[in-house]
């Protein structure tokens, strides 16, 4: 069972990403795609890993932090969901956004994320408050460090531009926010970084 990779960003071809550990083994690992879109090949990575084992096959979900990890493993158990779901989920909200609305009994949050419609939205919701009830979600004091990753650069008010577009046509904060600080502020107009930000998005969604 592999519950930890460490080593560097061989490929992110088709959604994937390819790590090689020490040893020079390349192991290929599903993760959310807010971390896919920030990671590029040569980059030493850290991995949380969840390792699902089927009769025909063995798959592994990579994470940032053991809070993803972990929510990750409670989305699983709940009924209906399966890790291609709950990667969509983590691809949408941090740690704490989805603790937040689960906790506010908010399924706003959880019908942003392809395939799930309003109705499984609000039984997901249900669920997961049930679940974190009896697994509280361990690390998220170290998860929540990593939000500061996601704030607004704060170079200019295009870059509030750029992101008050996103949030208005429905993306999440998470989703806006990563995309915000990878368009670059240079001397590329309004337009510019809005059509970068939004090919940067297609794939999250």
């Amino acid at each position: 069972m592999i519950a930890y990779l460490e080593g560097q960003v061989l490929s992110t071809d088709s959604g994937i990403l390819v790590v090689k550990t020490l040893s020079g083994v390349g192991y290929a690992a599903n993760i959310p795609q807010p971390l896919l879109v920030r990671l590029k090949v040569g980059d030493e990575v850290v991995l949380h890993v969840h390792t699902q084992v089927r009769e025909e096959e063995i798959s592994l979900y990579g994470f940032a932090t053991t809070a993803e990890r972990h929510l990750f493993e409670l989305l699983i158990r709940t009924s209906g969901v399966g890790p291609k779901m709950a990667l969509g989920v983590l691809s949408v909200m941090l740690p704490q956004e989805l603790i937040n609305s689960v906790q506010q009994g908010d399924s706003n949050h959880f019908a942003q994320v392809p395939g799930i419609g309003k109705k499984t939205a609000t039984k997901l919701c249900l669920d997961m408050r049930d679940q974190l009830k009896k697994h509280p979600v361990p690390g998220l004091e170290v998860a929540m460090e990593g939000v500061a990753d996601f704030e607004l650069p704060g170079r200019g008010s295009e870059w509030d531009d750029v992101y008050s577009v996103l949030r208005n046509q429905g993306f999440s904060e998470r989703e806006s926010l990563l995309v915000v600080r990878q368009v670059g502020n240079g001397a590329q107009s309004f337009e510019v970084r809005l059509k970068k930000a939004l090919s940067l998005l297609n794939p999250l969604r």
